[in-house]
Parts: C-alpha cells; structure tokens; sequence
C-alpha cells in the first residue's frame, strides 16, 4: 500500500509541474501523457523534453495477443522548429518502453523523430498536423523483446490558446523472439493542454 501512496504522490507532483497533459481514447483504450520542458525548469537545455506515458491497450486492438498489461514509457525529446519553413518544428528523441502480454516480458529503448506543422489554413483557429517514428532494432531491445517500432500520425485543432482537440491513428509492434507481435492498432480521440 505504501507503494500505491508513493507512486501517486510521485504523478501528482509530476502533473502539476507538467508543461505538457495529453488524454486520449478510443471505446477500448487510454492513454495518458505527460512531457516537461527542460528549458522552462532553470536549465540550458532549450527545447528539450522529459515525458511519461500510459497506455491501457486492450487486445481487440491487438489481434496478436490475449493478454496485455499497460505500456508504460519514459521518454526524452529535443524539438526545434525549422528554419526556413515556417510552422514545422521537428524533433529527435529516445524512449524506455515496458510491458508485459502472454507470460512474455517486454522492454525496448526506441529512437526516432517527431515532426509538427501548423497547417497554413485561414481558419478561425489553428490546425497542427504531426508524427512520430521510433524504431528499436534487437540490440536496443531486453527481456523477451526483439524488436519494437511505433507510427504515429495526428491533427489538431486548437480552438482555444494552449488547448488542444486531437484525433489520431498509432501502431505499436512490440516483436518477441518468437512471434511478430502487434500491441496497439487503433484510431483515437483526445485532448492536449499545455502551460
């Protein structure tokens, strides 16, 4: 029980110091986020994110297995806009990732790159198209993992400042040493605040 406390204590503390909230679902998962800007807590490392997420997969969007535990992550990002191209921002990153599904223990360290553009529409408010990829090969993968590689693509809309309304599409393959392994295929819907 100490433990539950503690952990809760440690997220409530972490989310009002958040720069960054994102929820989304579909009618079978959720998924939660939470990344901080490293610039803005009184360091030199501009444009540099630290996150955290949860994803409660269910395996009717899955097809690959019976029995997923949640996807939990840690995540590490650097995002810069682009000069010369105005409203893309494009960032590289790294992640942690673990799971658990089908008595199989799964853990991977992903790199990819994330892009946003902010779409040039003469719309009452703005709309953001964005991305990301991640890939692990098996020498970035433990446990019973041998591969990991996730896809994401999304649009927002933002029709007030800092907040956000998002649907999206994501795949995560979490590959086992003996089974390609598709954890999450699914469409979503959600919302992103940030401060």
């Amino acid at each position: 029980m100490m433990r539950k406390v503690i952990l809760i204590m440690l997220f409530a503390s972490s989310v009002f110091a958040a720069h960054q909230i994102e929820a989304n679902v579909n009618s079978r998962d959720v998924e939660g986020s939470i990344r901080l800007d490293m610039g803005r807590m009184g360091n030199a490392m501009n444009n540099a994110y630290i996150g955290a997420r949860f994803l409660k997969g269910d395996n009717n969007n899955s097809k690959t297995i019976a029995d997923p535990d949640p996807l939990m992550e840690v995540s590490f990002l650097v995002m810069r806009p682009v000069q010369g191209v105005p409203g893309l921002k494009v960032g590289l990153g790294m992640k942690g990732e673990y799971t658990k599904f089908d008595g199989n223990t799964y853990s991977a360290v992903p790199m990819g790159v994330e892009a946003e553009l902010r779409l040039p529409l003469n719309t009452p408010f703005p709309f953001y198209l964005g991305g990301a990829l991640y890939y692990a090969p098996s020498v970035l993968c433990f446990k019973d993992a041998d591969s990991y590689m996730e896809t994401r693509i999304h649009l927002d809309a933002e029709p007030i400042t800092n907040g956000r309304l998002e649907v999206g599409y994501r795949t995560i393959d979490t590959d086992v040493k003996d089974q390609s392994v598709t954890y999450n295929d699914s469409w979503y819907f959600g919302m992103r605040l940030d401060f």
